[in-house]
């Protein structure tokens, strides 16, 4: 059984597959990843013991196909390749399509639902956020990292941290106005677009974060 005061952090590292029951129930295991489980439920309003069932029946569905290589175990350029390769990718492709798909949502829906351009504005502001941030990690940051030149990554990894910081507060801001990206029955198929990208946007996010935080992170500062 799964032991409450495990830190969620710890949990996504041992078993991925838990990233998508904390995500479900808005757990931040990325930028508050040291939270113990228990505080973490708590927090949020839930039975500990509830989620703790959850997790485990994902675990055991996941023991019963393909295991993942632990991202632990690899080496520092491998760590970064798997972030270059899919989630750099994905937000340098995604972004521009969820910014121009939100723009327009708000202005074709924001009179009937405002919330809208509350939405698009958080995803200007992701974007204007993510996109230097992705910048300085390819350009600096992580050349820097495999060449093992500590001087230079310290100050770098320290501003990285608190940059993930806000955009763990940006993205819990963008799921709040986006009423848990759940559209209205009235809703356009680019209404139902929109709330479908920025889920997968989170998601994607979230584990991203979560490889820098809790694996490449630590190898070089407390």
């Amino acid at each position: 059984m799964l032991d409450p005061r495990t830190p969620v952090a710890t949990l996504v590292l041992d078993h991925s597959e838990c990233a998508a029951v904390l995500a479900r129930h808005r757990i931040d295991y990325c930028c508050k990843g040291k939270q113990a489980l228990a505080v973490a439920c708590r927090y949020q309003g839930l039975e500990v013991q509830a989620v703790i069932a959850e997790l485990e029946t994902a675990i055991a569905r996941r023991r019963a196909g393909k295991g993942e290589t632990d991202p632990r175990a690899l080496s520092t350029r491998d760590v970064i390749t798997r972030l270059i390769a899919p989630h750099h990718q994905y937000l340098h492709r995604a972004m521009p399509f969820i910014q121009g798909l939100a723009k327009k949502v708000a202005r074709v829906h924001g009179d009937r639902e405002p919330s809208l351009h509350e939405v698009a504005r958080l995803v200007e502001q992701f974007v204007a956020s993510m996109t230097p941030h992705l910048a300085e990690e390819e350009g600096k940051l992580f050349p820097a990292l495999i060449n093992a030149r500590i001087a230079d990554v310290v100050p770098m990894l320290r501003d990285m941290r608190r940059e993930h910081e806000q955009v763990g507060e940006l993205l819990a801001s963008l799921h709040r106005a986006a009423a848990d990206y759940h559209p209205p029955e009235w809703a356009c198929t680019s209404y139902r677009t929109l709330m479908a990208e920025l889920e997968v946007l989170e998601a994607d996010t979230l584990a991203h974060v979560h490889l820098e935080n809790h694996v490449l992170l630590p190898r070089f500062m407390d």
